[in-house]
């Protein structure tokens, strides 16, 4: 029989030996590769068996994940179903109040401006120059995109179209320096013009009185002067109101609602103004029938004031109304005494 003392230096010998061997063979391996193949093998063999040891932690995250995404999606489905209920209930009240301000345009005598359709257009290319505020739409004559015709998104004014081809059009930015857009401040109806600088992030509010009401923060709309833009729509807001000596109106600087840099997608808004429309769109012109009689009456009284006066006759004939217009000559005495 072995001895204790012989059985425990032999396996402090052995244990000795596989530590050497396994720094001999991790030395090998980290300069010479060798054990790549072997550990590629090895792996590719022991995959289902890790997959196996795995597959509690990812059924579990499986799972977990299905109810968060359905949890999330149910909350995102309540969250759009309210917004669409409170946008239909907003739409039923802008209808109302469109309809209102169609019969009072009627009552005040005031011209209509209806809009017609509008077209998704998509931004194909960017003017490089630097001083032009200008991009060019995937929309053309074929689509009957005009000269003319305003450019919107969601957000608010864009700018008009300046030139048309077949199939693209070039839009004129509110930032360009050449734009001029008609505005209105929504808080105290101060009308103003707003210009392009060149920026875009900054347009100027022109023609507007040192001493008008106009604040940091005011918001511009178009005010549909002019017949191209059309009405209510969110052009800037004010960033700054200063005052110059020398000048009877008031430097306002705004900054456009839609920002330039960002946007990718417009809308074609045909427009029909008053003047372009049919005559169920214009105002009433002042001809109804009881101007019309008011008018003929004045006409009747004028004609039975005025007397013409006699005009001499030509080549020894009398006018018929000369004739009519003498005095009655009185009787001449005869030869018969009474």
């Amino acid at each position: 029989m072995k001895r204790p003392e012989e059985s425990s230096f032999f396996l402090s010998l052995r244990f000795v030996f596989v530590l050497i061997l396994t720094i001999a063979i991790m030395a090998a391996d980290l300069r010479l590769k060798v054990m790549d193949g072997f550990r590629y093998y090895l792996e590719s063999a022991l995959y289902p068996l890790l997959v196996f040891a795995n597959s509690p932690s990812s059924v579990s995250k499986m799972v977990s994940s299905q109810f968060r995404s359905r949890s999330e999606l149910i909350d995102e489905n309540e969250r759009l179903s309210s917004e669409n209920y409170l946008q239909r209930a907003d739409l039923t009240r802008l209808h109302a109040v469109e309809l209102e301000n169609e019969a009072m345009r009627k009552l005040l005598n005031s011209p209509l401006r209806e809009s017609a359709n509008r077209m998704f257009a998509e931004i194909i290319d960017v003017e490089t120059n630097p001083y032009l505020q200008r991009v060019r739409v995937n929309r053309g004559a074929n689509a009957g995109v005009y000269v003319g015709m305003p450019v919107l998104t969601d957000i608010g004014l864009v700018g008009q179209v300046i030139s048309t081809s077949s199939a693209s059009s070039m839009v004129l930015l509110i930032c360009d320096p050449r734009s001029s857009v008609p505005v209105v401040d929504t808080r105290n109806q101060i009308r103003g013009i707003a210009e392009g600088t060149g920026s875009h992030d900054e347009i100027l509010i022109r023609n507007i009185p040192r001493s008008s009401d106009v604040r940091q923060g005011d918001m511009m709309v178009s005010s549909g002067l002019g017949g191209v833009y059309p009405e209510g729509y969110p052009v800037a807001v004010v960033t700054s109101v200063g005052f110059s000596d020398d000048q009877p109106f008031a430097v306002i600087r705004a900054k456009p609602i839609v920002d330039i840099d960002r946007m990718r997608y417009v809308l074609m808004f045909w427009y029909q103004s008053a003047e372009d429309g049919d005559d169920s769109v214009r105002a009433k012109q002042p001809t109804d029938s009881k101007l019309l009689l008011r008018q003929q009456r004045l006409e009747q009284l004028i004609s039975t004031m005025s007397v013409p006066e006699p005009r001499p006759g030509n080549g020894g004939e009398d006018p018929a109304p000369a004739a009519t217009l003498d005095p009655v000559p009185a009787p001449q005495a005869t030869g018969a005494q009474p």
